[in-house]
This record gives structure tokens, C-alpha cells and sequence, in this order.
């Protein structure tokens, strides 16, 4: 395959860092994903040290200068172990696929069968697997990044306060973790997924002071989670709310409140939303974020997959 690229994997975050912190830097909300996980990565995971049971990989992409021109991730802990594709030349984003499939058949590491990225880049990611896997593919969640430079709260502001998740309220926590995914694919007219997503780490997302709790005269209605600083961005998220407490207006005034805590910090702030969720997209605009970037996942359904389940 002729290219003017070169990709080298890494499994240390740090040296990932060190080869890239530099891009990272640059564009930090764009790249905010990966930061926050490379940093985190780093914080966990000492060279040498004991590793996660699943894939953890970082490529980094060179141009013909040997210039770092983008960095992709497979650092998902659970099923599908999507690999983040970030926006690529087309024989780059070619080039990662085929280095991504070496790796996978070398390491025994589970099949690609999802990535998530920018079109065109995760187009041309997901066909080059299928050149080597056969089978079909299948739009899922396409996500929306969004940035607030400027916050409005509600007015009025709904009844309740904003408190930090103490270890009191472990076992709340851990309990709408749990409920987060399914509930936004209801909400986003989505079937569930057969093995629904959770977010696992409940007690270090409160150790860590990252979650914050709306409490209204004792009782928690609502749940908004904050990414520690990378490169100076904030990402917030997890955001839930119970069916039972929705439409009084509490994601708004938490979300808002934590993006004023960020901005007033002097860090930057940004979300994900599903695009498919109007719910979540009408409350960010409102609150003031603006759109950044859109992004697809795509799904592997391969060949043999696809046999096996006719017969």
C-alpha cells in the first residue's frame, strides 16, 4: 500500500503523550477524548506494570515530514472495544485499518468491529476491515460535539441545590450508571442493546470529585458527570435524570452550573450528545453550547458473523 503516512502503536500512554501531547494541545477540544483517556491511562497504568484484561492501544499517525498529524485509540473496556478514528487522509485512515487488523490477528485481541469517528475517515476505516473480514456494516449512535464559551442558566432556577456525590450515595450512583445507556437509547428512539453499555467506576468518578448530585430537600433527582482537565478542557458527562424527575428542568440547571464552575476555573468545556436525542441536543443549546463536530459509529457485522446467524 503505497502512503504518505506512517502509523506506530503504542500501548504506553504516557510515550503516547510525549509523542503527541503537542497536537493534543493544539486542538484540545477536538482531541478531548483521547486526552482525557491517555491521561488517565497514565495516572492507572505504570510502564511495565500490570495490564487491563482488554485491548488498550493508541496509533499515532506520521506525515511524510514524520510530523504527528493524529492519534487513534482502542482503550474501550467493554464489548465492542471501539476504536476511535479521528479525521484522516484517506490512505491514512486506509493504513490504520491495516495496522489495526495486523495487530488484531497477531495479539488474539477481540475481531474490529466498531469505530467511531468523523466521516469520511471512519468510512474508509470500516471498508478497509471489510476488505479483510467480508460481511456488512451498519450506521449506530452518531454523536455531536459541542462547546459553551459563554453559560445561561434557567430563570427561574428549579427548586434544589448542587452537591458533590459523596460515598453516601455509592450505591445511587452505581445504580444509574447502570440505567444511563438504555434510558438515552430510549430516548433517542434506539432499540437496547442486546448487552447494554455501563459506566463502571462509580466510587472513583466520587473519589475523584467528578460527579455532582441535584438534591432537593434531601432527595437526589438528577446526576451530571465532569471529566478531570486535559489540556485545559473539561468534558462533562455522564448527564441523567430519572423518568420520574424529567421535564423540571434539572439537567439544565446542573449542566450549567458545572460549565460556569469550569469556565470561572479558566478551563475550556464540551459534551457529547447523541444526535438523535432532541432532548439532550434543545437543553445543551439552550444552555449555550454550540456545535464543534459530528461523528458516526459504524458497526461490523462480519461475514462469518452474518453466516451464522442465517443458519
Amino acid at each position: 500500500m503505497t502512503t504518505a503516512h506512517s502509523v506506530e502503536l503504542l500501548d504506553d500512554p504516557a510515550a503516547v503523550l510525549a509523542a503527541a501531547g503537542d497536537l493534543l494541545a493544539a486542538e484540545p477540544v477536538l482531541w478531548s477524548v483521547v486526552a482525557s483517556v491517555t491521561h488517565h491511562a497514565a495516572r492507572t497504568f505504570a510502564p511495565g506494570g500490570p495490564r487491563p484484561e482488554h485491548p488498550m492501544w493508541w496509533a499515532v499517525v506520521r506525515d511524510a515530514d514524520d510530523a504527528v498529524v493524529a492519534v487513534s485509540m482502542r482503550t474501550m473496556p467493554h464489548a465492542p472495544h471501539t476504536v476511535w478514528v479521528p479525521a484522516l487522509p484517506d490512505d491514512a485512515a486506509r493504513l490504520l485499518a491495516r495496522t489495526a487488523l495486523d495487530h488484531t490477528a497477531r495479539s488474539g485481541e477481540p475481531p474490529l468491529i466498531s469505530a467511531n469517528g468523523p466521516m469520511p475517515a471512519v468510512r474508509i476505516f470500516t471498508d478497509e476491515v471489510l476488505r479483510s473480514t467480508g460481511g456488512t456494516v451498519f450506521e449506530d449512535r452518531p454523536d455531536r460535539l459541542w462547546e459553551a464559551k459563554r453559560v445561561t442558566g434557567p430563570d427561574p432556577a428549579p427548586s434544589g441545590r448542587a452537591r458533590p456525590a459523596t460515598l453516601a450515595d455509592l450505591d445511587l450512583v452505581t445504580a444509574w450508571f447502570a440505567e444511563f445507556h438504555p434510558e438515552a437509547d430510549a430516548q433517542a428512539g434506539r432499540p437496547p442493546e442486546a448487552v447494554p453499555l455501563r459506566i463502571e467506576g462509580a466510587q472513583r468518578w466520587i473519589e475523584d470529585g467528578t460527579l455532582w448530585l441535584w438534591d432537593v430537600d434531601g432527595e437526589v433527582v438528577h446526576l451530571t458527570g465532569m471529566r478531570p482537565p486535559a489540556f485545559g478542557v473539561v468534558r462533562i458527562g455522564p448527564v441523567y435524570t430519572p423518568a420520574e424527575h424529567r421535564g423540571r428542568g434539572y439537567a439544565r440547571a446542573m449542566v450549567a452550573e458545572v460549565a460556569q464552575r469550569v469556565l470561572d476555573a479558566g478551563d475550556r468545556v464540551c459534551l457529547y450528545t447523541d444526535r438523535n436525542n432532541p432532548v439532550s441536543n434543545k437543553v445543551y443549546a439552550a444552555i449555550g453550547f454550540e456545535p464543534v463536530l459530528d461523528q458516526v459509529n459504524l458497526g461490523v457485522v462480519p461475514e462469518t458473523s452474518a453466516v451464522s446467524r442465517e443458519g
